[in-house]
């Protein structure tokens, strides 16, 4: 009998010992895990943080475009024309001068109408300075001590060409501004109207001359003067 008692004393041990194994409680999610027995093992990344309130916002791209006041207020570019009722083209008839001999039985030619300066009265209507024979520069600088003139263009007015002997124009030049039209780089298109200007007395309608006020110059684009007249100094021009 003993043996079989000691057996099954034996028995309840071991079914006593796995009940107590069972029974113990599953670790809970409050538990930590073991730390990790591996000194090479890396530490978790460190998570970004949530976005807050104070956060702005992220600037413009440069490609955007920016409305500047240049671009606000940008000028606008019109032309100023002669209004047509005031046309006085038809006011004038060119007359070639009249031929004669001298004391020295030579012939000579007078000069022919209308001259540059009787011309640019004529379709202007400015008798303003009338000094006799009054040549073009002389005109320009009575004018200007009556304050009648501008170094801006205007339709209507007459620009006054600076004396140029080079180019048989010892008292200068003038003509009939027609149109007067701005660029965007500050310089100005015209349509001028000059008469005598070969001293043949020839009329040049509308031709085309890029004037520019920085340097006081102009350049004929158009017309029989196109081929030499670059750069002719201005002085400026007569108004009414």
């Amino acid at each position: 009998m003993r043996p079989c008692s000691k057996t099954i004393r034996l028995f309840l041990i071991l079914l006593l010992t796995m009940l107590a194994a069972c029974s113990k409680p599953a670790p809970g999610p409050s538990q930590a895990a073991p730390a990790p027995t591996n000194a090479t093992a890396e530490a978790p990344a460190p998570q970004s943080p949530a976005p807050t309130a104070d956060i702005q916002a992220a600037p413009q791209s440069e490609t955007t475009p920016k409305r500047t006041t240049e671009t606000q207020e940008a000028p606008c570019l019109e032309c100023d024309a002669v209004d047509p009722s005031q046309d006085r083209a038809d006011c004038f008839k060119l007359q070639p001068g009249k031929t004669s001999k001298n004391k020295h039985g030579k012939t000579v030619t007078g000069r022919c109408q209308p001259q540059c300066v009787p011309y640019a009265r004529c379709r202007s209507g400015i008798m303003t300075c009338r000094l006799g024979d009054t040549g073009p520069v002389e005109w320009f600088e009575c004018a200007r001590k009556n304050k009648a003139t501008t170094l801006v263009p205007k339709a209507g007015s007459i620009m006054v060409i600076d004396v140029n002997t080079r180019r048989k124009m010892p008292t200068g030049h003038l003509g009939y501004v027609e149109e007067a039209c701005p660029n965007a780089d500050g310089t100005w298109s015209l349509r001028f109207s000059h008469t005598n200007f070969d001293r043949k007395c020839h009329l040049d309608l509308d031709a085309k001359v890029l004037f520019n006020p920085a340097t006081m110059t102009a350049t004929f684009l158009s017309g029989p003067w196109k081929t030499w007249a670059k750069d002719l100094k201005i002085r400026g021009f007569i108004l009414r």
